[in-house]
């Protein structure tokens, strides 16, 4: 399996891969409440796979998964929520990122959140750097 392949997206901007997408096919993306789930659909497909992670970034754990929790009534740790969601740390999010990439769960993941252009600002230089990959140049445009 080649490094693993990361994209941001946010409810109002488009998908935006930041590693390089020269890998061949378009990916096909899809949302899981599990990473067994994701592996299983990575295994069954025949183009790359990504899954979508809903993330929060804050400084210490207990202060993403506050915010996180405020944001969206209803959710606490554990919770099923239909889709993979990652309240924590850069730190954090890279261990899962590696995980993700180490066990084969899939080719790439849509790293998303409320704030684009912050996810952007706040993950590209930290995450890159600390899974070994190459992050593109590129503007963020805001689509609207």
């Amino acid at each position: 399996m080649s490094a693993l392949r990361i994209a941001v997206e946010s409810d109002d901007a488009d998908w935006i891969e930041l590693t390089d997408s020269s890998a061949g096919a378009p990916p096909t993306r899809i949302r899981s409440s599990s990473l067994s789930e994701a592996a299983v659909a990575t295994a069954r497909s025949t183009r790359p796979v990504f899954v979508d992670i809903e993330v929060h970034v804050a400084d210490t754990v207990r202060e993403a998964f506050t915010e996180y929790a405020e944001a969206n009534p209803g959710w606490a740790p554990g919770a099923r929520t239909g889709t993979i969601v990652h309240p924590g740390t850069v730190a954090t999010l890279v261990r899962l990122l590696h995980d993700i990439e180490a066990t084969g769960v899939a080719d790439g993941v849509t790293l998303r959140g409320p704030d684009a252009p912050a996810l952007i600002d706040r993950l590209t230089p930290d995450v890159a750097e600390l899974l070994g990959v190459r992050a593109r140049a590129f503007a963020y445009t805001d689509a609207g």
